[in-house]
């Protein structure tokens, strides 16, 4: 709704934060420069500054560029899917279904619907979670995430840096300290 969407933070802050993390998560680094275009074609969020369609460049200290779309508009369903090219091949993780059936006649090709929402398609991942949690708190189970302070604090910085792209329409270089880095990444 657009009351959600004025406290949400906008679309980079909102959405795209949850991509950033998942590409610098598999690229194993965090990106040196962005450059993001945005734009509003839905009046009402338009009318809350905020946008609806967003398309990000993310380089690479290794050379490695990374592509991230996104679009509050997607009428089909939650749409989230990844490929990563490499010089061995690609990995793509497609969009998930409620359901794996697809039905063949002689005129047409169809399929249930991927899933409508975010809560929809991580469904199983939230149960997870919550499962994991309770092991922990009743049981004293090993917490097995690695979330860090220092990886929500990255990815807002390059959240906060495709948002000044964006709104610039300039390329933004990123620099890095030690500090602001966790382990395993460079």
């Amino acid at each position: 709704t657009i009351d959600y969407l004025k406290i949400s933070g906008g679309i980079f802050h909102d959405c795209a934060v949850h991509d950033i993390d998942l590409v610098t998560w598999i690229v194993g680094e965090y990106p040196t420069e962005v450059f993001s275009s945005a734009t509003s074609l839905i009046p009402e969020i338009a009318a809350i500054n905020d946008h609806d369609n967003v398309s990000i460049t993310l380089t690479f200290p290794s050379g490695t560029i990374a592509a991230i779309d996104l679009s509050r508009f997607a009428c089909y369903g939650y749409d989230q899917r990844l490929e990563v090219f490499g010089a061995k091949g690609m990995l793509q993780a497609k969009n998930e279904f409620p359901e794996g059936t697809v039905h063949y006649t002689e005129q047409t090709t169809s399929e249930v619907p991927i899933y409508y929402s975010f809560p929809s398609r991580y469904l199983d991942g939230y149960k997870n979670e919550l499962n994991h949690f309770l092991d922990v708190v009743q049981s004293g189970g090993e917490v097995t995430m690695s979330v860090t302070d220092r990886m929500t604090s990255a990815v807002s910085k390059i959240a906060d840096a495709c948002e000044e792209s964006a709104r610039t329409k300039t390329r933004v270089t990123l620099e890095w300290s030690p500090e602001e880095i966790p382990q395993g990444y460079c």
